[in-house]
């Protein structure tokens, strides 16, 4: 998990304040994040015909990380496989029963417009993919990155970061530890104890970055009037009173995790405090919950 903190308060009450966890990042997300680089569109080119070149690692790509695969039949006629169960169907400019259709010949010629298109072609007839899927095999990814590049997965775990990101923001990374020794626990910063390393889940994530928030009812509502349930449902309003709810107190933690507070805090400074993965400290060590600790 990586974690980017803000550096000295904001300008208003409700800004990001010294300390605050502004982003996080899961290490899937991290290998997800250059697995999308090393297979960006614009690394590929086209064929003589003005298509995308169906390179093999782009392909496999696309039918790891998109829902559906479209093919042209005809003039009129589209078939949609469903990638994730093989499921069949026929698309036509006729509207079927879920109201779904398409202009074929329009849909293709618009995209082909956009020098970022995914139309490829075999044997004259144009296919694409579509619609990204909500579960993605990173390690499958990369083991396809691997196999058609000399770029490895294991070269990949910190987040592409520029110069001046570097500069403005605390970037440091942590991961869960689980200690079965008595006389350790899950708040070390030693790294170097009897502890089971084990990366940072997306619920911890999230949690790490939420916000203080203060949920009002302003009115309520009935969805459907002809529903047999005619209880009004509340409209809320969220009113964020705190950006974020955890920080990291990296002036307390100077010397554990080496940094010097006043480079951290100088915005001509760029500071990467990024560990490999044996050497990151626990993330509930270095983060604290600023409601329990009564600073908000």
């Amino acid at each position: 998990m990586e974690i980017i903190v803000k550096i000295n308060d904001g300008p208003s009450a409700t800004s990001y304040k010294d300390g605050d966890i502004v982003q996080a990042f899961t290490q899937d997300e991290i290998y997800y994040h250059h697995a999308q680089n090393k297979c960006n569109i614009k690394n590929f080119g086209f064929t003589t015909d003005g298509m995308r070149s169906p390179e093999p690692l782009l392909i496999k790509y696309l039918e790891k990380t998109k829902t559906f695969k479209f093919e042209r039949l005809n003039s009129n006629e589209v078939r949609r496989t469903n990638l994730l169960t093989s499921q069949e169907d026929i698309l036509t400019t006729t509207p079927n029963e879920n109201e779904e259709y398409i202009d074929v010949y329009q849909y293709v010629t618009r995209r082909l417009k956009n020098k970022n298109h995914l139309i490829f072609r075999e044997n004259g007839l144009e296919y694409w993919y579509a619609k990204e899927r909500a579960n993605i095999d990173v390690n499958a990814l990369w083991s396809d990155i691997e196999t058609h590049t000399s770029s490895l997965q294991s070269q990949h775990t910190k987040f592409s970061l520029s110069s001046s990101e570097k500069r403005k923001f605390l970037v440091m990374n942590c991961c869960t530890h689980t200690c079965e020794d008595d006389h350790y626990d899950h708040t070390c910063l030693d790294c170097s104890c009897h502890c089971d390393l084990s990366e940072c889940s997306k619920e911890v994530v999230e949690e790490k970055t939420s916000s203080v928030v203060n949920r009002i009812i302003t009115d309520y509502f009935i969805p459907d009037p002809e529903d047999e349930d005619q209880t009004p449902k509340p409209i809320w309003d969220v009113e964020i009173l705190h950006k974020r709810k955890h920080q990291v107190p990296y002036w307390d933690l100077a010397s554990s995790l080496s940094l010097n507070v006043d480079d951290v805090r100088n915005t001509s400074v760029e500071i990467d405090s990024r560990k490999e993965p044996q050497q990151r400290p626990s993330v509930e060590a270095i983060t604290i919950n600023k409601i329990d600790a009564g600073i908000i």
